[in-house]
């Protein structure tokens, strides 16, 4: 039989050129707003609820995102230090776009499009991908205990050392080249969603009892020999 040849991919990640200073109040976030080759640094915006921005080519660090951002685009862009805790971020697209040790924790990115996108070494769990379409994404050393992956479309993505204790996969849609290397898969929901995926070291005990529960299957592990 044929060994799967594996594919291996990364995601076409831009790096903002030229940028000015962000100015506010012009630059700061509101409705429809269009920014583009500007850097932000230390900003807090938290408390504003904003739809329909469209960021292209920016920098971002130390930044607190709005609490609501929804139906917006972010192109071309990185994401250093930055919390998006909690964002709403419904029906949004992003596109080759790095985060880096940022915080996601209870994110809503649902229903929207990751494209060329690469996260790497970020908190996101309780995070929410759901209904979304991930085309070449890759995680990477991320923290996505109970993350909601539910009837999300992948393609081209992968998980590299993540925790994903927990996390829902129900109805997940693989396209192709879905990877887990070196996860840590324990106890989460919809494995058999998971049919055509590769997995890659972690835990295969912890896999197999997570499947077994999974078809209803219980395991008892045998710890050691009975005493006479």
């Amino acid at each position: 039989m044929a060994r799967k040849r594996e594919v291996r991919f990364e995601p076409a990640v831009a790096k903002p050129g030229a940028l000015r200073p962000a100015v506010s109040p012009g630059d700061d976030p509101i409705d429809e707003l269009t920014v583009t080759d500007v850097e932000y640094r230390d900003a807090d915006f938290a408390e504003r609820h904003v739809s329909g921005v469209s960021v292209e080519s920016c920098l971002f660090d130390s930044v607190r995102f709005p609490s609501a951002l929804r139906h917006s685009t972010l192109a071309e862009s990185t994401l250093r230090v930055c919390d998006l805790a909690n964002v709403q971020a419904d029906d949004s697209t992003m596109i080759e776009t790095l985060i880096e040790n940022g915080r996601l924790t209870g994110l809503s990115w649902t229903a929207g499009v990751l494209r060329d996108v690469l996260i790497d070494s970020t908190r996101a769990d309780l995070s929410s991908f759901a209904q979304s379409r991930l085309r070449t994404v890759v995680f990477r050393d991320c923290d996505l205990r109970q993350a909601d992956f539910q009837s999300t479309e992948f393609r081209n993505v992968r998980f590299e050392r993540c925790n994903l204790v927990g996390a829902r996969f129900t109805g997940a849609r693989i396209q192709q080249n879905l990877r887990f290397e070196d996860c840590d898969l324990t106890g989460i929901y919809g494995i058999t969603a998971l049919r055509g995926a590769t997995i890659n070291g972690g835990d295969p005990q912890g896999l197999a009892s997570t499947l077994a529960r999974e078809l209803g299957i219980t395991v008892e592990w045998q710890t050691g020999l009975d005493e006479n």
